[in-house]
């Protein structure tokens, strides 16, 4: 049990180690963005305000869904393991059995 708490720790700690790295390289490319319009074109400024806006929002909501969709998988598995538990635990309960030669004793 405390291999699969570790497998879903590393998990997330995977994805929110690649979601980091996503956001850093989002931040990179904003800026490379921004260096490359001038600053007295105040209408392209407005548009890539607009679209560096857009890009992050559609980050935080691509980030917020997959980790929505690790906590199910990991609610899942863990009520997978807990059924598993449960039935090894009622074939633990059940009464040794007596061989033939401690019969005879």
């Amino acid at each position: 049990m405390e291999a699969v708490l570790t497998e879903e720790l590393d998990e997330e700690e995977q994805l929110v180690r690649r979601h980091r790295k996503e956001k850093k390289e989002l931040q990179a490319k904003i800026q490379g963005m921004k260096n490359a319009v001038p600053k007295n074109d105040k209408k392209r400024r407005k548009q890539l305000t607009e679209d560096v806006a857009k890009l992050e929002k559609e980050m935080e909501q691509k980030h917020r869904e997959e980790l929505e969709q690790l906590k199910l998988t990991i609610k899942e598995n863990k009520i997978d393991t807990v059924a598993v538990n449960i039935s090894n635990l009622v074939l633990e309960n059940q009464p040794p059995r007596i061989s033939k030669a401690q019969k005879r004793r």
